[in-house]
């Protein structure tokens, strides 16, 4: 376990995660411009999970895809 902490508007807010989700999670808010060690406006965290949100999006489109692909060719 790994503890993950992201302040926000002056709140530090601590969680613990398995290893590798802690490692995905850190990777991914650095890349989405969340500041890890320093204070971050809510609209940074927004930012981050609607980037999440468009990604999982693009995925479900993605497998709905190869199954129509898969059906098909059944």
């Amino acid at each position: 376990m790994k503890q993950v902490g992201l302040t926000i508007s002056g709140n530090r807010y601590n969680i613990s995660l398995e290893d590798d989700f802690a490692d995905f999670v850190y990777k991914d808010l650095e890349e989405a411009g969340v500041e890890l060690f320093k204070d971050n406006k809510p609209d940074a965290l927004l930012r981050a999970y609607l980037r999440l949100a468009k990604q999982a999006t693009s995925y479900e489109n993605e497998i709905e895809l190869l199954i129509e692909t898969l059906d098909s060719l059944s």
